[in-house]
This record gives structure tokens, C-alpha cells and sequence, in this order.
């Protein structure tokens, strides 16, 4: 395609620079403005992606964001994950190559005459009502209308007094010469100026009734609000909503070459024929749904299962141990081969309800529907994977450390430090938030691609390999944190763990069944997590926008990851040799913030001098930030956990 008309992005920015709707500025002959209006899906990497295990992730994300517009009564419906489209987004991977991987318009299509200081405003396409010839000198108008209750945006023209009568001559749609006083930028001076008679009068603009006229759509109930001026900007009034997944294959997903095999797509669908997404498959993981299923005496006693347990010992050159002394893995191995070979048999035309019964689908789903109610989800899963997995070459201490490397861990109340030098991560764009990221609720939309009778909601994913590094708190300290600070956090149950009871499994009830615990430690985490990225970029070589962060409350982690489209190994160099500095600088700015006490005290301990990072670059959008919940001193929480 002619360069002059193309729009190159780096890759690990495409979902927050080059998604659908977003605006971006370039020069093609004049700087001018373009929203992006599709992009464009990898019909090769559609298949190499595990659409089946991702349906109910995504959907699990959107709906909750979906249902709080409805709160706002807007004519929103969640989305069903069956429907759920899900596109590899095409990207090329060199300049060189031919291609394109979407496509983009001038918007707004509306302009200024320049010919002698005509500033007559016009849209683009059509004929100037100035008078003034197509040829003659113009320039883009990028000021848009907004909404800030609904998020509509519109054209000026359409939400403004522009090309109104004019009151005084009577010319019709006469207002269309624009006047400032305070500069272009200042959308509050605009003066609009009758082009007949010359009479000037203010720039108007509407309430926005929240409906969407061509549709009949209602986007929210709340009163009506005046539209207001904004300029067409990239992430001005679009925000892309991206999450980032560790994709860690589990043992059996690895052939011997060490490459990725196709059983992780096979035990997904398998799992979502049967129980549907009434369950998360991540639930098969849980230590109480093992147990609750080694207890269904009757299931171990059918031919099937008995079948597949002689099958996989023998695989594994073991003899068959008690059920009760049946370890994660090996039990794992036992479940995933029951479901993939009862799907094959009904795949193969084998009578449904016979394979149900032969391999005991009910006992599986009975024990899947007693561990329902337990908060561990796919993020959770994602934590525990990090932590357990074996197959990834991760390492758990550096290579050169001038201090007791103990004794410092406790220090910063760390139980584990690991490096993943080459980790696969599933990005996906889930949908855009229109207007800012800190209106509760935001103002979330899914992406919607499709004829415009038939469109559905579709999610954009893309995999990058890259190092990372996860920090685990010490749980017993986190919940000693939380005991120190319970006149604040308010906990509604016994934060300390009884006698005789493992402090891993106490701190993950309470932060699961205690919701002003679970919000104590998502600050803490995200506050830990920050402080470091601010600090990251003297060693690591990263700039603060090729870094991001994973939250884990459940196994109270945090994983920070590079998002550089190439891996420099600046993490890794880091980890080896700098790791001491690193934190040393870390609590030096938590303790004490250029902007305090103002920080500390007017902005709740979180502020651009100490521990913001670029909106893309956080999970949470720069919210649930204190600093105080490292360094105490406030009156959100007295005691800090790294004082």
C-alpha cells in the first residue's frame, strides 16, 4: 500500500494506539486527524488460539461492566459467550511486507475555510457555503461534542448552534463563521458569526438526552447533561480496555520438543460441552473440588474410570496408590483424560446419556457445583500457575546479592522473588471506555464488528513471549497488616489465623469471604506494584510504557512483565544484579513523595510525582493507589507494611 496513506504502529501498542474508534493525528500533505474504523482478524492464528477456554474469561470481564450500565438504565445486554467473537488481530510483521491490517477515515469531517481568514465551517465533501472554491486553503476542525453521563460523540454541528438561522437577519442556517477570543485551543471563547449580516453570538451547546436517535437506543437514565467541546486525541476521550494473560501450559500441553501441543483447545471444549459456562474450568484446579470428587466413592468404581486410572499409572510407571493419597497432578491427569475421552465417544456418535453414565459426568458436575461459590477464578488460576509450574525456567533466586538474601526478603515482607526469563502472554482488547477512566461506573462498550443488523461483540487477542518477574508477599505479615490496621479496614472476620491453622489457607479464605480485606490487600498489592515500575527504568533499560502488571490477591503476588515488542532481557539483568537497589529506591519514594504532604494527605497517597504510570500501562487505570499501605502515616491506614 502507498506509505503516504498508511499508519504504522508498533506492535505492542496496536491495542491501545490502533483499535477501533480510537483518533490519531498525522501529516498526509497537512496534519489532520483519523479514527480507526476496523481492524482486521488473522485467519491463521484463529486456529492456533483456544477460543473455548477464553469465551468464558473475557465474558466473565465485560459483563460486570456491561451490568453497571444497565444500573445506569441504558439498553445494554450482557453477552451470552456462545456469541463472543474472538479474532487473532492481523498485524504485519515487517514494514517491508505488503498489507494492511485495518482501516481509518478523516474524523471529524469537518473543517475551517482559510481563504483570507474566511474560518467559515464546513464539512468535509460538501460545497463551502462561503463561497470560496474546494481548492482554496482549509484546515481540519477537530473539536468533537461529548457527553460525559453517556458518552455520545458527535460532530459540532450536530449538538451546537452551528449553522443555525440567524435571529437577527432571518438568513437560514446563516451561523457558520467561527470567532475566538483566547486562542483556537479555548473552546469556552468561540464566538459563532451570521455570514450575511455579521451578527456574532455565543457558541451554543445542547443537553444530550442519552439516546442514540438512528437506533432509538437509550444509554443511560441519568438527567440530562450539556455536551461539551473536546479535541479528537488519542486516548482524550477513547480508552482501550485490555487485559493480559500468563499463558502457562500445563505438563501434559508440552511435547517432548518442549512446543506447545493442541490438549489445552481439546480438554476446553470438552469441558464447556458439558456443563456449559455455568462453571469455570479453572475450578477443576481447586483443592476442594479434588477432594469433593475423590470422596464420590461410586465414581472411582466405574469400568471407564477405572480404566483410565490403571492407564495413566502405568503411564506414569507407578502403582496405583489409595484414592486418598492421589497427588494435584496425577489427579489432574485422570480428570482431563475422562473428559477428553467422553467427548470423543459422543463426537464419534456414541449415545450421550450412556458416556455421561460411563464416565461419571454428573459426579464431576455435583462436585464442580459444591466449590461454585469459591472465589477463584482464571486470575487466580493464572497466580498459582506462576507459582507451581515447573516447565517454564523461571528461577527463584539472582545470581549476585551483596546482602543476606533471607534476611532481606524479610525485610521487604517477601516470600518469593522469581524470574521468567520467556513466558507467552495472551493479550486481548475487550472493548473501549468512552470519557474518563475514574467515572464510576465507567463508560464501557464492547467492540462490535459485523453487518449492522447482524453485528456481534468481538474481542481482538494477540500473543507476545516476554521475561517478567513475580513478587509474593508473605502472607502471614499481610494478615498481621491487616490486624494492625482493623480499626480502618473494618474486617468482618477473624484476620489472625487460628492455632493449628496453615497461615497460606487462612489468608486466602479471609481475602476471599472479607470484602474490606480483599480491597485492603488489592491496594497494597497495586501500591507494591507501582512503586516499582516507577523505579524500574534506571536498570531495567525499559522505558515506563514497555512495562505493565499483573495482580494475584488470592496468593497475595504481583507480576511485572515487559511489553517490548523485543526482549531485551533488561528485567532479567535487573533481577541478577540490581535487585537491592531497586527496592531501596522504591521505598525511598514511597516514604517520602515530592508532592507530600499534599500527596499523603489531599490526594490519598498516590499522585503523579510518586506512583502513577500511563493509563495503558495499569490494570486498574491509576486507581486503588496509596501509599500509605506500604509506609502507614494516614489515617486510611496507620501501620504500613514495609514500616
Amino acid at each position: 500500500m502507498d506509505d503516504e496513506f498508511t499508519h504504522k504502529i508498533t506492535e505492542n501498542s496496536c491495542f491501545f494506539q490502533g483499535h477501533i474508534k480510537q483518533f490519531f493525528s498525522r501529516k498526509f500533505n497537512r496534519y489532520l486527524s483519523f479514527r480507526i474504523q476496523s481492524n482486521y482478524s488473522d485467519i491463521n492464528k484463529n486456529s492456533d488460539f483456544n477460543i473455548e477456554k477464553y469465551r468464558p474469561i473475557f465474558s466473565k470481564h465485560i459483563n460486570p461492566k456491561i451490568a453497571l450500565r444497565k444500573n445506569d438504565g441504558g439498553d445494554f445486554h450482557e453477552i451470552n459467550p456462545y456469541d463472543l467473537k474472538i479474532e487473532a488481530i492481523k498485524l504485519i510483521d515487517d514494514a517491508k511486507d505488503e498489507g494492511v491490517c485495518g482501516r481509518f477515515e478523516i474524523y471529524p469531517p469537518t473543517a475551517l475555510c482559510k481563504k483570507d481568514n474566511c474560518y467559515q465551517y464546513f464539512i468535509l465533501g460538501e460545497k463551502r457555503r462561503c463561497g470560496h472554491k474546494d481548492t482554496d486553503p482549509w484546515e481540519q476542525f477537530t473539536f468533537l461534542t461529548f457527553c460525559d453521563e453517556c458518552g455520545r460523540i458527535l460532530p459540532l454541528h450536530y449538538m451546537t448552534n452551528i449553522f443555525h438561522d440567524c435571529k437577527k437577519c432571518g438568513e437560514k442556517e446563516a451561523l457558520s463563521i467561527l470567532r475566538w477570543t483566547r486562542g483556537k485551543d479555548d473552546i469556552g471563547s468561540y464566538k459563532i458569526k451570521c455570514r450575511k449580516c455579521g451578527t456574532e453570538t455565543g457558541l451554543y451547546f445542547y443537553d444530550c438526552d442519552h439516546t442514540i436517535h438512528k437506533t432509538g437506543q437509550c444509554l443511560s437514565k441519568r438527567p440530562k447533561k450539556r455536551f461539551r467541546g473536546i479535541p479528537a486525541r488519542a486516548n482524550a476521550i477513547i480508552h482501550p480496555f485490555v487485559i493480559t494473560i500468563p499463558d502457562i501450559p500445563q505438563e501434559d500441553e508440552i511435547d517432548k520438543s518442549g512446543r506447545k501441543t493442541t490438549q489445552g483447545k481439546v480438554l476446553s471444549e470438552a469441558f464447556n460441552n458439558f456443563f456449559g459456562f455455568e462453571f469455570e474450568e479453572a475450578k477443576i484446579h481447586l483443592p476442594e473440588f479434588k477432594n469433593a470428587l475423590l470422596e464420590e466413592e461410586n465414581f472411582w468404581k466405574l469400568n471407564k474410570i477405572n480404566d483410565i486410572v490403571e492407564d495413566v499409572y502405568s503411564d506414569l510407571n507407578m502403582n496405583i496408590p489409595e484414592r486418598s493419597q492421589i497427588k494435584r497432578n496425577q489427579f489432574l491427569k485422570i480428570l482431563k483424560r475422562v473428559l477428553k475421552n467422553a467427548n470423543i465417544s459422543i463426537q464419534d456418535n456414541a449415545d450421550s446419556s450412556r458416556i455421561h453414565e460411563k464416565y461419571g459426568i454428573d459426579f464431576i458436575k455435583k462436585s464442580l457445583n459444591s466449590v461454585k461459590e469459591i472465589d477463584f477464578g482464571e486470575n487466580d488460576l493464572e497466580g498459582l500457575n506462576l507459582l507451581c509450574s515447573t516447565d517454564i525456567g523461571k528461577r527463584d533466586k539472582p545470581k549476585t546479592f551483596f546482602s543476606e538474601y533471607e534476611n532481606w526478603c524479610d525485610e521487604f515482607g517477601l516470600r518469593n522473588v522469581m524470574h521468567y526469563p520467556d513466558i507467552n502472554m495472551v493479550q486481548a482488547l475487550l472493548g473501549v471506555i468512552e470519557g474518563s477512566t475514574r467515572r464510576d461506573p465507567v463508560l464501557f462498550k464492547p467492540i462490535e464488528t459485523g453487518k449492522f443488523n447482524q453485528q456481534k461483540p468481538t474481542v481482538y487477542v494477540k500473543n507476545f513471549f516476554t521475561e517478567g518477574i513475580l513478587f509474593q508477599l508473605d502472607c502471614i505479615k499481610i494478615l498481621t497488616w491487616l490486624q494492625e490496621n482493623r480499626n480502618t479496614v473494618k474486617p468482618a472476620l477473624d484476620v489472625l489465623p487460628p492455632e493449628g491453622t496453615k497461615a497460606s489457607s487462612h489468608y486466602r479464605y479471609v481475602v476471599s469471604k472479607d470484602e474490606n480485606c480483599r480491597k485492603a490487600v488489592n491496594t497494597l498489592l497495586h501500591t507494591y506494584s507501582h512503586m516499582l515500575m516507577q523505579q524500574s527504568t534506571i536498570d531495567t533499560g525499559l522505558d515506563i510504557q514497555s512495562i505493565s502488571e499483573k495482580i494475584f490477591p488470592n496468593i497475595g503476588s504481583i507480576f511485572i512483565y515487559s511489553t517490548n515488542s523485543i526482549n531485551i532481557g533488561g528485567l532479567e539483568y535487573t533481577y541478577d544484579y540490581h535487585l537491592e537497589d531497586w527496592f531501596s529506591r522504591m521505598k525511598e519514594l514511597a516514604t517520602d513523595c515530592p508532592q507530600d504532604p499534599a500527596c499523603m494527605i489531599d490526594e490519598g497517597g498516590a499522585c503523579n510525582a510518586c506512583s502513577y504510570v500511563p493509563e495503558f500501562v495499569c490494570f486498574n487505570f491509576n486507581q486503588d493507589i496509596d501509599r500509605s499501605t506500604l509506609v502507614g502515616g494516614s489515617d486510611r491506614f496507620v501501620k504500613g507494611y514495609l514500616a
